[in-house]
């Protein structure tokens, strides 16, 4: 008979300090650096407590690659590492996998459009450098590289210091091939805002994606889910942002609990004070919302020695409502629900204290279309500092306000907002720094790009996203060689949507849930150099530019100024006639160019009808139907060459 297993004391007590050590060894099992130098890998990111990701770009023939060093704990079968432009719409993702047991593994390169199963890209542009070796540790650590820039238009490009979003998923002991088709199913998750080619290569930037990574199991889906990888964290309260210097101090501003209005769409308003002791600049900031109504934030300033009336006590302010009080006009901040944290340059701040702005108007949007009731203190936290920098920022807001999107139309891109070369000779004094991008659409939203244009010709674009996201949206770095904003240049902004989802009604501009919205809002520095301009909108159909800033207009609103008054006035321009060809650069296009040809959704009345006469014919070419063919006629000419010649023959008609 066996004795029983007796421990004293200090037994027990070294075996939970056994315990104890490995329970907290397995939060971080893979490490930043364990396995690789930083002094050769400057970032480092650690997406899970079972995997990092090394990054940094080196020189290969001639091309500057991005390479990517993930590090999993234990032995995997396949790791992918994609890249998007904000969210999970639309990712360039390479995958490295073990095609059998043992050495042999494969580096592919895969996109994704819209929220699809990963597609193998037809151009392989990931090249592996080192494989896994098992024989060595307990771990699975890859090095591959891609381009920068691969010219590949299922690639997405790294920018110089413009952020990207990376997505990361991995698995033990199963095969890729079926894998891809349940990814929602393994370990993922993304973190937005990295910039995977800082201007800075040795600069220290080891970080963890807590809090930026997105773990699916304790989440719920943002305001329009669109996917089953779109996923987005719940509202939350203020949370400060981390001070970037010690002298620097947070503030919230923020509805003083206001019950939201019961109706689909409404606008409030609140006034509120700032620090007005000293002069301030605001050198970071970030939006919250505290109800999931919340459609976006924008914090107007006041100009200097403007008070507004009735401070603290929130007030509609929507069409036909109450106007922001006059000389409170300036836009400074904006946010969206699952936008991170904006934060300026070390060079510019947004001023406000002493000698600027003292008080501000905080404006939320609200969507409530099941009309219900809830208590919302949404805002933002700002900090701000008395270490004065060099230059004050504004805000220039771009877009269209005379939108008309058709209807069941999968691709449509709407008349461009032109910000002319007459606008920036008349308000641009010196040069201008453009800073950052910030996108605002709604449901509809597929992509959007803010073109440069130079003395004629077309520059490297300001910004772009390929693939909207409203539950991932950033603010994105000025693209690299468009950062300086000159007199005499032209901004061209344009936005494309997807109204499948609308079957019948046609799409126009407005705030409420079904209309639609296409703004940039450009962050820039000094003010001084561009004082009166913070808001160039177009009018295309009648040729003209709003060319003025918002108080300017606010006057003009107020005196019932018409085209005429204000085209002499200068607050509006003549736009003029533009033909500029896409930006090419030395290596290739960097997608300056936009189909603007409109693409509608299959009707499929002809298909269904068919089902009756030709079900084997509707059955073998119905996916050909919905990938291939965008027009009814052509859908119709396909199903009765098939009834007239014979299913091979109909098929072999059908072009690669």
């Amino acid at each position: 008979m066996a004795r029983p297993l007796r421990m004293g004391l200090q037994g027990a007590i070294a075996l939970f300090a056994i315990v104890l050590a490995l329970a907290s060894a397995s939060v971080n099992a893979a490490k930043c650096y364990q396995y690789l130098s930083q002094q050769d890998y400057p970032n480092c990111l650690q997406l899970d407590s079972n995997l990092v990701l090394h990054y940094r770009t080196v020189f290969d023939d001639g091309v500057e690659n991005l390479e990517l060093a993930p590090d999993g704990d234990g032995y995997m079968s396949w790791v992918a590492i994609g890249i998007s432009d904000v969210g999970m719409n639309g990712v360039d993702m390479n995958v490295i996998i073990r095609a059998t047991e043992g050495y042999n593994w494969i580096a592919a390169d895969y996109f994704t459009a819209n929220y699809s199963m990963p597609t193998l890209d037809m151009e392989q542009n990931a090249v592996l450098v080192a494989s896994p070796d098992f024989d060595k540790d307990n771990h699975t650590l890859a090095i591959w590289r891609r381009p920068l820039d691969s010219c590949d238009a299922e690639d997405v490009p790294v920018f110089r210091d413009v952020e990207r979003t990376v997505i990361w998923a991995y698995n033990y002991r199963s095969i890729w091939d079926t894998d891809k088709f349940y990814l929602a199913n393994y370990t993922r998750g993304l973190v937005t805002g990295v910039r995977l080619a800082p201007s800075s290569l040795l600069s220290t930037n080891v970080s963890s994606a807590s809090g930026g990574a997105v773990s699916v199991s304790s989440l719920q889906p943002p305001p329009s889910p669109r996917g089953r990888w779109n996923v987005s964290a719940p509202p939350t309260g203020a949370p400060p942002p981390p001070a970037p210097a010690a002298a620097s101090r947070n503030l919230t501003v923020a509805m003083p609990a206001f019950a939201v209005p019961q109706s689909n769409n409404s606008l409030a308003c609140v006034n509120l004070a700032l620090p007005n002791d000293t002069a301030y600049h605001v050198v970071a900031y970030q939006g919250f919302n505290t109800s999931s109504y919340v459609h976006h934030v924008i914090g107007y300033v006041c100009a200097a020695g403007v008070v507004p009336p009735s401070l603290n006590t929130p007030y509609l302010c929507g069409a036909g409502q109450a106007v922001l009080p006059v000389g409170c006009e300036t836009v400074n901040f904006v946010w969206t629900p699952g936008t991170g944290r904006f934060t300026a340059p070390p060079q510019a701040g947004f001023a406000i204290g002493a000698g600027s702005a003292t008080f501000m108007v905080l404006q939320v949007h609200y969507i409530n279309v099941f009309a219900v009731g809830q208590v919302d203190s949404s805002g933002f936290t700002l900090t701000y500092t008395s270490q004065l920098r060099n230059n004050s920022m504004g805000v220039l807001t771009l877009g269209n306000t005379d939108l008309r999107i058709p209807a069941a139309t999968d691709f449509y891109t709407a008349l461009p907002n032109i910000c002319p070369a007459a606008c920036t000779a008349r308000r641009v004094k010196a040069p201008v720094t453009l800073v950052s991008n910030f996108y605002m659409m709604n449901g509809l939203g597929v992509s959007s790009l803010t073109r440069h244009i130079r003395n004629g010709s077309a520059i490297q674009p300001v910004g772009r996203v390929n693939y909207w996201d409203y539950g991932y949206n950033l603010y994105q770095t000025v693209f690299p060689d468009s950062r300086t904003l000159l007199a005499n240049d032209t901004l061209i902004s344009l936005c494309s949507y997807n109204s499948t989802s609308r079957p019948r009604a046609m799409t126009f501009f407005g705030l409420r849930p079904q209309d639609e919205l296409c703004f940039n809002y450009l962050t820039f520095y000094p003010v001084s150099a561009m004082p009166d301009l913070d808001y160039c909108v177009a009018d295309t159909r009648k040729n003209t530019s709003t060319c003025a800033t918002r108080t300017q207009l606010a006057r003009m609103a107020a005196l019932g100024a018409n085209d005429t008054v204000q085209l002499a006035n200068g607050t509006k321009l003549p736009v003029g006639t533009l033909n500029i060809t896409a930006y090419k650069s030395s290596q290739c296009q960097l997608h300056d160019a936009v189909d603007v040809t409109i693409k509608r959704k299959p009707n499929t009345k002809a298909a269904v009808a068919s089902v009756i006469v030709v079900p084997l014919v509707l059955l073998t070419i119905g996916f050909i139907l919905w990938t291939k063919y965008s027009k009814q006629e052509e859908m119709e000419a396909l199903l009765a060459a098939a009834r007239r010649q014979g299913l091979d023959a109909a098929l072999g008609e059908v072009p690669e």
